[in-house]
């Protein structure tokens, strides 16, 4: 924290949790299930599920989280889901607003907007999405003022497919990322008009996040990276809580290990990934002039590089895996070993080879349903949801497939919806022949064990075996894993030459 001496950093550091309180209102979702989840870092997004409660009959629910310092947290309300930031010993009285009319998204849950009732003007909440409304406000301003930059902007938009979002109190819109490079006065002017704005605020976790929100403003085609890193970065521990700091360190150091290192000494970087050689990989990096003598930035650098490069095919997975393991024991950072630990997992949980987590499923008429009995040799499972139209058509081009292909492998469903009656007109809907339909006594933890960030997702298993996943949706690609396997099984029924097999009769 820049405004923070050492001595009470390191106090803070070590200060027992304190229970953040939500009391939710909503009078129109009497019935429905509250669950609070904290999010663990803001780097892989994790989610960790602490408390969860029933709206009562007056549409009213009580969660609460232990929280040290400021965090940020996701709260679900049925079908929905929204954001925000807890601190330690606050009290929050919200009503969820209710959702903008569609259709499903494909991915998660329904996002919605939170009413805070009664809310401390100086609240993280409430500071927060002011701070994102003038960082937001500069740029429009300066895009509306600077025709080769506005026309940029929209080319940008175009050929990405976004369109403009509303600033809440956890992100920013798109735009923000694909602005050009400001005139300096401009900037220092903005700069000095909004540390102004904000001298008042006594808030050391909120001042950082102001720093880092300007220094994002001078990303660009025409940044100067070892300048940036000088002034935003450098004589800060890694500030991992805090949005405005990932954001800055994952553009500054976008693809630094092929752009630095990698050219520098390729071979010495592919063999100290290979090997898990931490030390050597930190060795390398630190070379780098921005990064020497600052051990826990390069750390953290290299785990969130590989971490990031682990889907591709530059590097060795399994060194990738072995060197996060090795932060995640002998970090020199706290902060960077949490981190490590939460990518290693989310790089190997429910990955191919690994068994499914233990579910509690029922069918359509809620009677439990063993796995044992549902699971077994190759099945291919969907997870779906109810008033999911992409969920409805990839549900129907399985049951193409599955006429194209037969019996190669059984068809099962689960609802990842509370809503029985939907999920039974759903079944009906697509009419899969011989298909086993499920549904989940807790849908919302279900997810979360299977990791189904997206609707719909299909895997592979054989038994409980994950084979496949996620495998490719049947509109993109499940067709040809299904004729391998119809391949491979005519090949096993096939009589060859020299069976001892007798002959077929003759017609």
């Amino acid at each position: 924290m820049r405004t923070l001496a050492l001595p009470l950093t390191l106090l803070l550091a070590h200060a027992a949790p304190a229970v953040a309180t939500i009391h939710l209102v909503a009078p129109d979702r009497a019935g429905q299930k509250v669950v609070l989840h904290r999010v663990d870092d803001l780097f892989t997004l994790r989610t960790v599920r602490v408390d969860e409660a029933l709206l009562g009959a007056d549409g009213q629910a009580t969660v609460r989280a232990e929280v040290q310092g400021t965090v940020k947290a996701l709260l679900t309300v049925g079908g929905h889901r929204a954001e925000l930031f807890l601190r330690d010993g606050a009290t929050y009285h919200v009503r969820p607003l209710q959702p903008t009319p569609g259709a499903r998204p494909v991915r998660g849950l329904l996002p919605i907007d939170l009413e805070f009732i009664d809310l401390p003007p100086l609240d993280i909440n409430a500071l927060m999405t002011d701070l994102y409304g003038h960082l937001d406000g500069f740029v429009a301003e300066d895009l509306a003022t600077d025709e080769a930059a506005g026309m940029q902007a929209v080319d940008v938009l175009r050929r990405t497919g976004e369109g403009a979002a509303r600033p809440d109190s956890v992100k920013r819109p798109a735009t923000l990322f694909y602005t050009p490079s400001w005139s300096q006065a401009r900037l220092d002017s903005f700069a000095t008009k909004l540390r102004r704005y904000y001298a008042d605020v006594n808030d050391p976790w909120f001042q950082r996040n102001v720093e880092l929100g300007l220094c994002g403003l001078h990303l660009g085609p025409q940044q100067d990276p070892a300048a940036l890193h000088t002034r935003c970065l450098a004589g800060h521990a890694p500030d991992l809580d805090k949005p405005e700091f990932v954001r800055l360190f994952r553009s500054l150091y976008e693809d630094h290990l092929m752009v630095h290192p990698f050219r520098t000494d390729e071979a010495r970087l592919l063999r100290g990934v290979r090997n898990a050689d931490t030390d050597s990989l930190l060795a390398l990096l630190m070379t780098h002039p921005s990064l020497r003598g600052d051990t826990a930035l390069a750390e953290l650098l290299l785990i969130d590089q590989l971490y990031l490069a682990h889907p591709g095919k530059v590097f060795d997975r399994s060194g990738i895996e072995r060197v996060l393991a090795d932060v995640a024991a002998h970090g020199t950072h706290a902060g960077n070993r949490a981190l490590a630990a939460n990518m290693l997992w989310d790089l190997t949980a429910m990955r191919p080879g690994t068994s499914l987590p233990e579910l509690a499923l029922t069918d359509l008429q809620g009677t439990p349903v063993p796995m044992d009995s549902v699971f077994t040799g190759p099945t291919c499972l969907a997870l779906t949801a109810v008033n999911c139209t992409y969920c409805d058509q990839e549900l129907r081009a399985l049951v193409q497939l599955q006429q194209s292909f037969g019996e190669v492998v059984r068809y099962t469903v689960l609802v990842l919806d509370g809503d029985a009656d939907a999920a039974m007109r759903l079944s009906r809907s697509i009419a899969g022949a011989g298909w086993t339909w499920l549904m989940a006594r807790d849908a919302g933890r279900t997810a979360e064990l299977l990791r189904a960030a997206s609707m719909p997702t299909f895997l592979l298993l054989n038994g409980r075996t994950l084979a496949q996943n996620p495998a490719p949706p049947p509109t993109q690609g499940l067709a040809a894993v299904l004729h391998g396997m119809r391949t491979r099984q005519d090949e096993r029924e096939r009589i060859k030459f020299g069976s001892e097999a007798p002959p077929p009769p003759r017609r």
